[in-house]
């Protein structure tokens, strides 16, 4: 009798063993099944973010191309216009309140530049000074005089030669960017300004502009030319007071082209006492300024 009750409640526990062991083999299937499942969902999805990667990089591709995309950099193009125009106005019409004028001087600094700046500290007037690096290597005190008294300084290149300034479209960016790293490294500065030698007119090309742009410079010519450089004497004063009053029955603000030279400095002093006179403001040229220049308008062309 006790033998069978042994019996029974081994039997018992054999079956419900392997009633646990089959829950357990039934429990494992299930979660494989699942998981390869949810692999196999995982794989699609892969693949469908790929397709859809590479469907969205045809469309770009195919967009880039595409008459809206032009449309959309067109109007791009003319709200930058835009706004540079509200910019240049308001600019405009600071500058008449002031009754402003920008003085600037190119080809320095040179052996007269201690000379130029006493004449400028004196009438407590502001200008500009585009230089040129071999210059500022032979007079770095004088380069390091401007800055230091709060005068600009731009660029104006290297070699100051038409067939080595605009001898390709990369010539006139090298130029400037081999000088702005000489002007850093002697005055501790980096400017943007740049005038190209004898104006962007006619040897700097749209190609060449475009370049000089891009790399973050802002190109600066003139309205009034002293022609200090050909009249070379007291002419040259009076020649520049003549452009300067019809500028202003023209409602435009001066910017005078004049060189850091003997005969330029000599006869500064007249200019100067007639600024003053007339109650115009010097004023120098900064890298938030809208620039002046010359537009090519068909007159540009490569260097035969």
């Amino acid at each position: 009798m006790n033998g069978r009750k042994r019996l029974n409640r081994l039997g018992k526990i054999t079956i419900l063993s392997l009633v646990t062991l089959a829950i357990v083999v039934v429990m494992g299937i299930i979660g494989l099944m699942k998981n390869r499942a949810a692999g196999q969902e995982e794989s699609e999805v892969s693949a469908t973010r790929v397709s859809q990667l590479a469907v969205s990089s045809a469309q770009k591709e195919k967009y880039s191309d595409s008459v809206l995309h032009e449309t959309i950099l067109q109007k791009k193009e003319q709200e930058r216009k835009e706004a540079l125009a509200k910019k240049r106005e308001k600019q405009h019409h600071e500058d008449q309140q002031e009754k402003a004028i920008y003085l600037t001087f190119d080809d320095g600094p040179s052996p007269a530049s201690d000379q130029l700046l006493n004449i400028l500290n004196q009438y407590n007037a502001k200008a500009t000074f585009f230089t040129l690096g071999p210059n500022i290597k032979k007079y770095p005190e004088a380069v390091k005089r401007m800055v230091d008294e709060g005068y600009s300084v731009g660029l104006h290149g290297m070699t100051h030669r038409v067939r080595e300034v605009y001898a390709s479209q990369a010539a006139p960016v090298n130029e400037m960017v081999e000088n702005q790293r000489i002007l850093q490294e002697v005055a501790d500065i980096v400017t943007n300004l740049v005038r190209t030698p004898y104006g962007s007119v006619p040897y700097l090309t749209e190609e060449m502009r475009d370049s000089l742009h891009q790399n973050g410079f802002k190109l600066w010519d003139w309205n009034v030319d002293s022609k200090d450089w050909e009249l070379q004497n007291k002419r040259y004063v009076t020649h520049t007071i003549n452009k300067i009053e019809e500028l202003e029955r023209s409602n435009k603000i001066p910017v005078v082209l004049l060189h850091d030279k003997p005969a330029t400095i000599k006869y500064l002093p007249e200019l100067l006492s007639y600024l003053d006179q007339k109650g115009y403001k010097t004023k120098k040229i900064t890298n938030e300024l809208v620039s002046l220049t010359f537009p090519c308008a068909g007159r540009c062309r490569p260097v035969s």
